[in-house]
């Protein structure tokens, strides 16, 4: 294994040379797939991709060890990935704040600790908060590695299973209709849905082009990006006749048992919009059970007449979330109530480092840093500000939990009633 004075870090846009990517480009996107051990992809596919990350404005980040000769891999090959694109998140409110999206995270085996993810996730960030990003997100592949930069569980989202061998009744009458289309029909509703969806929804992530193309069958995921046979969709419109929602399904084919609808992707900008869709599939014969996911705040058990035939099979975090900007990101906030605390906020980066005021009067947030001599009624690290901003953990679930430090009795409670929210945040997006 050689040194870390051999190791060179790369940042660089993804590039197409006529319809082909870059020599670049294609090793930094064989490297990734290689990474999350997915399938090799082939030219086509890799055009493909490299043409979605160029739609993102996404940019790369490659470490390479110079010292690597054949017959490695790493002789041509990056031992380590990242990649990072621009996009919003909805803070409540409809207010759609500025965030700095992570992907693509991978170091070799051949690599491991030797502070190869530190060296580029620091400067990233950086950078990201020097150009006016407000938030910095990932979905975390493993649980452990990024609370030590600052990131912060701040959504969650289950899957779960619902019976389907009695229909699926709902005890509400029907709001609007749903239409079955074809899933190329998505491409032209898709976009303005996705956008209407994050517009409401806190917690929302922006869409991306990935995402129209995979609710409209182009392709399933990133291990393989052709078209998906045998994929099917439906359309739901509200009473005026304006499209709402959208679900794009598989049926899992006739050796599984029950006989199974699979929802691939799906989005609705209200309840009856994602009550209907699923009653619109329990309504296709011979199928006896719908598998998909959704909040942990689902409002089919309580649509149903049968509460007991959707059950949560699995409830994981999903989004998570770190704050670039403290005086930005808790001034645009909307909050619950008035209130006045002071926080001690540890941050090993040091963006939120010190001791903050926060202040509360008529919804308007103010934001400084506390007088010299105050002390603060509490203190907690910024991956866990990251949990209780959007309101998916309360301070007295933080408390319990022994990471956030109460000093004053009444902080906990304080700290509740101003970050209380009125919805279960939820991010749907993948990326």
């Amino acid at each position: 294994m050689s040194d870390n004075s051999a190791i060179r870090v790369e940042r660089f846009e993804p590039e197409l040379i006529d319809g082909v990517p870059a020599a670049a480009t294609l090793d930094f996107l064989r490297a990734v797939s290689r990474g999350f051990h997915e399938s090799q992809l082939d030219a086509d596919d890799l055009g493909v991709l490299a043409g979605l990350e160029i739609s993102d404005n996404t940019v790369f980040t490659a470490v390479y060890d110079e010292a690597a000769v054949q017959p490695s891999l790493h002789a041509d090959a990056p031992v380590a990935t990242y990649a990072a694109f621009p996009g919003t998140l909805n803070i409540g409110g409809g207010n759609l704040m500025p965030v700095h999206q992570i992907t693509s995270v991978t170091v070799s085996p051949t690599h491991r600790r030797r502070g190869l993810l530190r060296r580029m996730i620091t400067p990233d960030l950086e950078r990201a908060r020097e150009s006016g990003a407000v938030f910095a997100a990932l979905t975390a592949s493993e649980a452990t590695i990024y609370g030590r930069f600052g990131f912060g569980r701040a959504t969650q989202r289950a899957r779960f299973k619902l019976k389907t061998d009695q229909g699926v009744p709902l005890r509400g009458r029907a709001e609007g209709s749903v239409v079955a289309v074809a899933p190329a029909e998505l491409k032209k509703y898709a976009p303005a849905i996705f956008a209407a969806a994050h517009a409401r929804t806190l917690g929302s992530i922006s869409a991306t082009r990935f995402d129209v193309g995979q609710a409209a069958g182009e392709w399933a995921d990133y291990d393989s990006l052709k078209p998906v046979p045998n994929l099917r969709a439906a359309l739901h419109l509200d009473a005026q006749g304006k499209p709402d929602g959208f679900m794009s399904y598989l049926f899992s084919g006739w050796k599984v048992e029950p006989p199974t609808m699979e929802i691939g992707q799906m989005c609705t900008v209200g309840g009856a919009a994602r009550r209907e869709l699923i009653a619109y599939l329990g309504a296709h014969d011979l199928v006896e059970k719908i598998t998909g996911r959704g909040p942990v705040d689902d409002v089919l058990p309580t649509a149903l007449e049968n509460a007991r035939a959707y059950k949560a099979t699995a409830l994981g975090d999903h989004l998570w979330l770190r704050i670039l900007d403290l005086e930005t990101a808790l001034t645009a906030r909307t909050y619950a109530g008035d209130g006045r605390i002071v926080l001690r906020i540890r941050d090993s980066l040091g963006m939120a480092e010190g001791t903050w005021e926060l202040a509360v009067e008529d919804s308007a947030a103010s934001v400084r840093r506390a007088p010299e001599g105050v002390e603060p009624a509490a203190g907690l690290d910024v991956r866990d500000l990251g949990s209780l901003y959007l309101g998916g953990f309360s301070a007295a679930h933080l408390a319990g939990a022994g990471v956030l430090e109460v000093h004053d009795p009444g902080a906990v409670r304080i700290l509740d009633s101003l970050f209380a929210t009125a919805t279960v945040p939820y991010c749907q997006a993948d990326f």
